[in-house]
Formats: structure tokens, sequence, C-alpha cells
């Protein structure tokens, strides 16, 4: 069975080829980074876990260069997007 990560990039967040070398040394698989671009200017429901939308989803980082960045930091870990707007 392979394990991957998966994490909302941000400037707040670990970097990308930080998290990227350290899933691979601990025998992960896969490194995930999900995208939500479109942010609605209002809602009519209410997000799911109450309260305001967090605010990673205003500061996610690009996919593709999240990704890039991890990938030229390792040399087996396999990337993929989540969600890609």
């Amino acid at each position: 069975m392979d394990f991957g990560g998966a994490i909302f990039f941000t400037d707040y967040s670990i970097g990308p080829a930080a998290l990227g070398r350290a899933l691979e040394e601990r025998g992960f698989e896969s490194l995930w980074a999900p995208e939500h671009s479109h942010i609605p200017l209002s809602r009519a429901s209410a997000f799911p876990q109450g309260g305001d939308l967090p605010k990673k989803y205003y500061d996610v980082m690009d996919p593709f260069v999240t990704l890039a960045a991890a990938a030229a930091a390792t040399s087996r870990l396999r990337i993929a997007t989540g969600v890609c707007l």
C-alpha cells in the first residue's frame, strides 16, 4: 500500500521543496497539491464547518508551481493535483 501527503500550500505553510523532501525521506509515495482559485463574492449557503471561509482558501498557491518545486527537490516522489480549477 502506498501513502501520500496533501496540503494547501500558502505563504504560511511548510514550503513544497521541504515537504517533498520530508515525505520522500519517510517513504511516502506522493505529494498532492489542491487548489481553490474560485472564491465567490457572496455565498448563499454557509461554509460546511461553520463560520467564515478559512484564510487558506484565499491564499492557496498555484499547484503547478508548488509541485514543480517539490519535483525539483526530490527524485522518487510522485506529484499530482488534488483539484485544479
